[in-house]
C-alpha cells in the first residue's frame, strides 16, 4: 500500500477501536451469559450473517469492475457456500452455536429481529446501495476489523465471545467453531477489501467518503449490539 492507503488503513483501526469503547458495545460485552441470553444471541447473529449478504450482493451488482466483483463474489462464496477452514458455509456456524444452547435448528432459522436489527441491517444494505461502490465497500467491509484482535486492545470481538461462551455456560472451544473460524477468515478478507480499497481509491476525497461510510457502519454496529444487549438484559 502506498502511504496515502496506509494512513486511512490506521484511521479506519481508529474508528473501530473508538466503536468498541462506546458504552453500548462496553455494556454488551459486560452481561454475564446465561443459556436464554447466549439464544438471543445465536439468533441475532444468525440474522445479522444473513442480512449482511443482501449488502454484498448490492455491492457485487453495482461495482463496474469485473475483476473487482470476482474478489466479491469469492469473499461471498465463503460466507454463503462452503469455506474449507470450517467445512460448511459461515451462517451454518450460528445454527450450531443455537443449537450448543438448546435451540433446534429451525428456532435459529425463524429468529424474529429486534428492531436494532432489523435497522442495523437496513443500515448496512443502505451504505452498499446508495453510496458510491468504492465507497460502500468501505463501509460494509470495516466490520471485519471489530474480529482481529491486532486492532483491538484486550480482544476483538470474537476473542471476547468466546471466552464468555466458555467460562459463563461451560461449553468447549469445539462446540463454539464460528469465534475461531472469524478470527482467521476476517483476518484475509480485511486484507483483501483494503487491496481493493487501496487499488481504487485514487483520491483525498474518495478516501474521505470510506472513512465516513465506515464511520456510519460501525455506528449501525454500536446499534445492533445495544439492542441486543438489552434484550439479553431483559431475560434471566
Amino acid at each position: 500500500m502506498d502511504a496515502t492507503a496506509t494512513r486511512y488503513d490506521e484511521m479506519l483501526n481508529q474508528l473501530t477501536r473508538e466503536a468498541f469503547a462506546a458504552p453500548e458495545v462496553q455494556e454488551f460485552y459486560e452481561v454475564r451469559l446465561t443459556p436464554r441470553r447466549a439464544q438471543i444471541i445465536a439468533q441475532q447473529f444468525s440474522l445479522f450473517v444473513r442480512g449482511r449478504r443482501s449488502a454484498w450482493a448490492y455491492l457485487i451488482a453495482r461495482c463496474p469492475h469485473m475483476e473487482v466483483k470476482k474478489e466479491l463474489l469469492e469473499h461471498e462464496t465463503e460466507e454463503m457456500l462452503f469455506d474449507p477452514r470450517c467445512g460448511s458455509d459461515h451462517y451454518t456456524l450460528w445454527v450450531r452455536h443455537g443449537e450448543a444452547v438448546g435451540l433446534t435448528a429451525d428456532e435459529v432459522h425463524h429468529a424474529r429481529p429486534l428492531p436494532t436489527t432489523r435497522a442495523a441491517i437496513a443500515g448496512w444494505s443502505w451504505l452498499a446501495f446508495n453510496l458510491g461502490w468504492l465507497e460502500g465497500l468501505g463501509g460494509v467491509a470495516v466490520l471485519e476489523r471489530v474480529n482481529l484482535d491486532p486492532i483491538i486492545p484486550g480482544g476483538a470481538h470474537q476473542t471476547r465471545a468466546q471466552e464468555r461462551w466458555m467460562t459463563d455456560l461451560g461449553l468447549s472451544e469445539e462446540q463454539l467453531p464460528n469465534f475461531r473460524l472469524h478470527r482467521e477468515a476476517d483476518t484475509d478478507h480485511k486484507g483483501q477489501t483494503m487491496d481493493l480499497l487501496a487499488n481504487y481509491a485514487t483520491t483525498e476525497v474518495q478516501w474521505e467518503g470510506i472513512l465516513d461510510a465506515a464511520r456510519q457502519s460501525l455506528e449501525f454496529w454500536q446499534v445492533f449490539l445495544g439492542g441486543v444487549g438489552r434484550a439479553m438484559e431483559a431475560v434471566d
